[in-house]
């Protein structure tokens, strides 16, 4: 290998000594095939924990991202020929050194041909482009149950896996407007954690942004399961936490806020959490309402609710507009659309915030009227309530 292409080879593995820096989360492996004639020798780089194990020629040892690029360069000197590829979640690096040169191209995983004939599944809405595609997100989707073992749609999942990507479609413009260096996304309630892994592969894979996942639940055996789960897809990047969030404290940083389907004042909690972690968005489905059921009156409009199924369904209503308005209370912007048809499900509607960073006192007036009307205290008006409380008191042990 000539002077000039030591140097090249050398400034192309510095590339990827950055990436297993910095992107170590989402590093699958690294393999390199040295050439002598007809010979071939193979060097394996995995990650063990924290750190990364070299296996070549029947030994192995633990090196860090510099010391692996350093035994390429050394052993592509001693080889005819020598291919490095190296390969993270959604992406492949080759790295090739041959007697014509040095050189390295980039390349999305290809997909099998299992993975494009699900793609084709004519149930499927032909003229909808997926976030979420069959052919690119096969082992998520098959992790999740979307998938058969062997790569095909389930015809009984379609509806499933619909539901999925068109949650992903109406929050991705909270993502793709965000310019943080690093995502930091937290799933409250997140049960299977279905939603999690879908969202960590949209940010990483999709929108190719870091991320950070972290799922809490207060259910132990759901976040043992998703422990596996992340396990077994490598997504190192993901973080399952048993807890309960009415005490839970949320990290500092976090970008986002989800929940979907957390039942009753699950969904207070989770949009409690947001509040209290100033989460930039919060993107949030709720499920069953019971909490308001037998709280709320209706002053002058009590023939409207004497049958319990009028009672049920506007208590439905009640409960979703005033968590929308407490939101807009504590200063985010917020919409609410229907993410999916009814006739999948009732619990079909989405509330989304962006946090503006400014009070909003007509909002909180309003609140407080209303609450003042139909007489309700919610969990997310205790939870706030409680807040408050701790700034105040911050504030005033600082003044003394």
């Amino acid at each position: 290998m000539q002077k000039g292409e030591a140097a090249k080879l050398k400034l192309l593995l510095s590339g990827i000594s950055a990436r297993l820096t910095k992107n170590r989360d989402f590093f699958m492996q690294a393999v390199g095939v040295f050439t002598s004639g007809k010979k071939k020798f193979e060097a394996k780089l995995t990650r063990d924990g924290e750190d990364y194990r070299l296996r070549f020629q029947g030994a192995e040892r633990m090196v860090d991202a510099d010391g692996f690029c350093a035994f390429f360069v050394e052993q592509a000197e001693k080889f005819d020929e020598a291919v490095l590829t190296y390969t993270e979640r959604g992406s492949v690096v080759t790295l090739s050194v041959t007697p014509r040169g040095v050189q390295m191209k980039q390349a999305e995983r290809e997909a099998t041909a299992e993975e494009k004939a699900a793609a084709a599944n004519p149930l499927l809405d032909a003229g909808r482009q997926y976030l979420i595609r069959v052919d690119r997100a096969a082992a998520l989707l098959r992790e999740i149950g979307i998938l058969t073992a062997d790569g095909k749609l389930k015809n009984d999942m379609i509806r499933k896996y619909n539901q999925i990507d068109h949650y992903v479609e109406l929050v991705a413009p909270m993502f793709e407007q965000d310019d943080s260096e690093k995502i930091v996304l937290l799933d409250c309630a997140c049960g299977k954690s279905y939603l999690s892994f879908v969202m960590n592969y949209y940010l990483h894979e999709v929108l190719r942004r870091r991320c950070r996942v972290i799922g809490v639940d207060i259910n132990e055996h759901v976040i043992d399961e998703s422990r596996a789960m992340a396990k077994r897809l490598g997504y190192h990047n993901m973080v399952f936490q048993c807890a309960d969030l009415r005490t839970y404290q949320p990290p500092k940083g976090v970008t986002a806020v989800i929940s979907l389907h957390a039942c009753d004042i699950a969904t207070d909690l989770a949009l409690a959490t947001a509040i209290r972690a100033r989460a930039k968005y919060i993107a949030c489905v709720p499920c069953c309402h019971k909490e308001l059921l037998d709280q709320y009156t209706l002053p002058g409009l009590e023939p409207l609710t004497k049958f319990g199924v009028f009672k049920a369904r506007f208590n439905d209503v009640l409960t979703d507009s005033m968590r929308a308005l407490k939101l807009e209370a504590e200063g985010y912007k917020v919409s609410v659309v229907e993410y999916i048809s009814p006739l999948d499900t009732p619990k079909n509607l989405l509330i989304r915030a962006v946090r503006t960073g400014h009070d909003n006192p007509r909002a909180r007036k309003e609140y407080d009227a209303v609450r003042q009307v139909v007489g309700t205290t919610s969990e997310l008006d205790r939870r706030c309530a409680e807040m408050e409380n701790e700034f105040f008191i911050t504030d005033d042990d600082l003044i003394l």
